[in-house]
């Protein structure tokens, strides 16, 4: 199974609304998953949507199902974070070793789009973790 690198940007310009090219995309969270080989770029981004939204005991309950525990402890992570919602606006980069693919998300599934000109912030790293930490302890 080939490795996928997912990388969630949240639309800090245009929240709830679709994503338009040149607005400021904040990169949210990156994570690597091993997955069967054809398995489309639209069907990791609804696995995306689902893991960033669902309430966490529904989660809980799929534990069991192939991928249930990874998709449950993700989004726990994701959630301790505060990271907000995955949103209409927001976009999803999916790669592969053979091919790189970047997707808006719609009022109804996905776009396919252009790789963004205008991408900010830093995805997930222990750095971001330990700030998020230290953040909290000096509350």
């Amino acid at each position: 199974m080939p490795l996928h690198q997912i990388r969630i940007y949240h639309n800090t310009e245009s929240r709830f609304m679709p994503y338009d090219d040149g607005h400021w995309l904040t990169g949210a969270v990156s994570l690597g998953r091993d997955l069967p080989a054809g398995t489309a770029p639209e069907q990791i981004a609804d696995w995306a949507f689902r893991v960033f939204n669902a309430d966490l005991d529904h989660l809980e309950r799929d534990r069991r199902e192939p991928g249930g525990e990874i998709s449950f402890l993700i989004a726990c992570v994701y959630r301790l974070l505060r990271l907000r919602s995955l949103s209409v606006g927001d976009v999803i980069a999916v790669a592969t070793d053979r091919e790189s693919r970047w997707l808006a998300c719609e009022p109804f599934g996905w776009r396919r789009i252009t790789p963004p000109s205008n991408v900010h912030g830093r995805l997930l790293t222990a750095e971001t973790v330990y700030q998020h930490i230290a953040t909290q302890a000096g509350r």
